[in-house]
């Protein structure tokens, strides 16, 4: 047997062992390389060093219950590494039991690509559960807050406003994050603990101050406290981008190759190869491959 055929019996068996009240399903999405593997290893008490997230990984972790004769919780855990463009057709192949909650991770040291990262994901959500039995709990995680914290005081006030304002107009939690620092780790870890084990999403610290690391539970924010009218989404989107100017999309940065050989045809095998390769950035290796094997 293969170790792709093995790692899908494995999974097949854990969500046939589980039943509705005993199980949970975390989804961790966002940007890239900001700590989610590292916070899933904490949470999981893996001890090896996390390695990059190349598509979806799934891991699960087990509680057994206190009350004799009640069976073990099981938490499925999934974290998508992949290109956000392709999240929505990922989310359709991951298997969903008992309660769910979808976790975005932004990247606070990369503010450019921060409103691009929650809007992607926000969407891909909507799109995926919306119409379906599942009703996931939203938890916001800003991620590299040992980096952001050393920012310019109205830079940090700025996104703090719209990571506020997204988790309020959304009904999520939202929570600020650091694996170098062991007090956010700490936070991070027993809300996951929570939800995996728990009664669901639990902070207990509530933090509105954008000097400190937020901490708000859904429910507990209000558009007074953060200090701007009631806002819509495109309006909340327009107020962010005209404060922080979003990273340009790659597409839009190509321009076409200046004639720069003797003969017609050499330019044009040059443009078909600089093509290629910036194709290649986009590619996601055997992706379709992967979810066929996860169905």
């Amino acid at each position: 047997m293969s170790i792709p055929d093995l790692a899908v019996e494995i999974v097949n068996k854990t969500l046939k062992d589980a039943n509705e009240d005993t199980a949970r399903t975390i989804v961790l999405v966002g940007s890239k390389s900001a700590g989610k593997s590292h916070l899933l290893y904490s949470f999981l008490e893996k001890s090896e060093t996390p390695r990059e997230t190349l598509v979806l990984e799934y891991s699960f972790g087990r509680k057994s219950s206190q009350k004799p004769g009640m069976d073990k919780t099981i938490c499925h855990v999934w974290e998508y590494g992949g290109k956000l463009e392709m999240l929505h057709s990922v989310l359709i192949s991951v298997p969903i039991k008992g309660k769910f909650y979808f976790c975005i991770m932004v990247d606070l040291s990369k503010i450019k690509t921060i409103w691009n990262v929650l809007e992607t994901c926000y969407q891909a959500m909507k799109e995926n559960y919306s119409d379906s039995d599942y009703h996931p709990e939203l938890v916001i995680i800003g991620g590299k807050y040992d980096i952001f914290k050393n920012y310019d005081s109205e830079i940090k006030k700025v996104i703090s406003t719209t990571m506020r304002s997204f988790a309020l107009i959304s009904n999520g939690n939202l929570l600020f994050y650091s694996s170098k620092e062991p007090q956010l780790v700490r936070r991070a870890k027993e809300m996951f603990f929570n939800m995996g084990f728990g009664n669901g999403v639990s902070l207990k610290e509530k933090n509105t101050n954008y000097s400190k690391p937020l901490s708000i539970s859904k429910g507990q924010d209000t558009w007074e406290n953060i200090g701007i009218p009631q806002s819509t989404l495109d309006q909340i989107k327009q107020r962010h981008i005209s404060r922080i100017t979003p990273e340009m999309d790659i597409n839009q940065e190509v321009k076409p190759l200046q004639r720069s050989h003797p003969e017609p045809i050499l330019d044009s095998l040059a443009t078909l190869k600089y093509d290629e390769l910036r194709n290649m950035e986009h590619f996601d290796p055997a992706l379709n491959e992967y979810l066929m094997l996860i169905n």
